[in-house]
């Protein structure tokens, strides 16, 4: 028999293999921890597109017409006034009711409220004197009447 030239194998430590089996399977653990995570990732990306529909409002395909489109910061200002049995306040002020269509005159429009507890003729005076001094596209919020469930009426004046 010929002699190899190569050495004899060293002896195996068994704290080595043991340590390579470790090894193993912590490459073999993480493995399948990034794959269950990848398939997660995608179902939530499958649900998200199919509750969101094509775009995730990064500016994707939308048309920019519904109420979360971006608005210009020129547009025009409108009056919130409410009446109630206290008095009239104009976006959160006191005021009077002539102070109040002063105030509102160079607004775009004017959104009332009247609540239930306001005189009878209170809003149908502000509404009236509102359209003398030219406020145009008044919306009135009435409470419902007596024995309706409904939030309220909303018309145009």
């Amino acid at each position: 028999m010929t002699r190899s030239d190569r050495p004899p194998p060293p002896a195996v430590n068994p704290r080595l293999a043991r340590d390579v089996a470790k090894h193993l399977d912590r490459r073999r653990m993480r493995r399948r921890l990034v794959g269950w995570s990848a398939l997660l990732a995608a179902v939530a990306a499958a649900a998200m597109y199919l509750r969101c529909g094509v775009g995730f409002g990064l500016g994707g395909a939308g048309d920019g017409d519904g109420p979360g489109s971006p608005r210009t910061l020129t547009e025009p200002r409108r009056c919130a006034i409410r009446i109630a049995a206290g008095g009239i306040t104009v976006d959160g002020k006191p005021m009077l009711r002539e102070r109040a269509v002063k105030v509102c005159k160079a607004a775009a429009g004017a959104d009332v409220v009247i609540t239930g507890d306001a005189r009878e003729g209170d809003g149908a005076g502000l509404v009236r004197a509102l359209q003398a001094a030219g406020v145009s596209n008044i919306v009135v919020h009435e409470p419902p009447a007596a024995g309706t469930g409904s939030a309220g009426s909303t018309g145009s004046k």
